[in-house]
């Protein structure tokens, strides 16, 4: 009789032990990503929104934000000299992220390319020995930074969306000896992937006299069933 008490007893303890822990708070999180397509780059000032942090998801504790900027760039040339030359062609740029007026993360992704052209065929045409055209000449950069001050955090929380502005500008340079003809064109698109780190909402975790008393209680239980069995197989 008194094994069954203790195994009874023990058994109630880890339903008791359940219910004391069924309260845990967790760590979560939750990703929102925006991009945009390609546009000039003296003239892009382009919108880039995520949704919001719905706060009954739980309590905000930090912002995660990646940028990922784009360049691209097309070019033709022509070299109009007696001579050959080579040419080189530097795309540098400045990529700007930017919440509220407020700068974020910048980038400046780059490229560089060269040619070696022969002397002048006659023909302006961007083709043959002395010219070429080049297209798609791409250069990819990224940062990721990380926001804990629950001041800035405030705009990140609601039910709408957070509007952030991606600017673009470049600078290209070609280079070579001799008489060069040349144009250039120059792209950028960027995308970001927010990331809300967050603490699920609590579940209210029993009072010790509470959970004390479900573990009695459960214990009670499982002794009276036991009983009853043993006066079942008594008759």
């Amino acid at each position: 009789m008194t094994t069954k008490l203790f195994n009874t007893l023990a058994a109630a303890t880890t339903l008791a032990g359940i219910v004391a822990t069924s309260g845990a708070a967790n760590a979560a999180s939750l990703s929102y990503t925006s991009s945009s397509n390609y546009d000039f780059t003296d003239i892009i000032d382009a919108p880039l929104s995520v949704q919001q942090f719905n706060s009954s998801l739980g309590t905000l504790q930090g912002v995660t934000i990646e940028f990922t900027g784009d360049l691209l760039g097309n070019a033709g040339f022509e070299n109009r000299s007696k001579s050959q030359s080579k040419i080189t062609l530097d795309i540098t740029s400045d990529f700007s992220l930017k919440l509220n007026n407020q700068s974020l993360l910048d980038l400046n992704p780059e490229y560089s390319y060269s040619y070696q052209a022969t002397k002048y065929d006659g023909i302006t045409d961007y083709s043959g020995g002395s010219g070429k055209t080049i297209s798609n000449l791409t250069a990819t950069q990224s940062a990721t930074q990380s926001f804990s001050n629950p001041q800035f955090l405030q705009s990140f929380i609601g039910n709408g969306n957070i509007d952030f502005l991606f600017s673009a500008l470049a600078e290209s340079v070609v280079a070579a000896s001799g008489n060069i003809k040349s144009e250039v064109e120059t792209y950028a698109k960027a995308s970001i992937k927010v990331t809300y780190n967050y603490e699920n909402v609590k579940r209210r975790v029993p009072e010790p006299s509470t959970t004390l008393g479900v573990g009695l209680i459960a214990g009670l239980c499982l002794l009276s069933q036991r009983k009853k069995s043993w006066i079942k197989v008594s008759n």
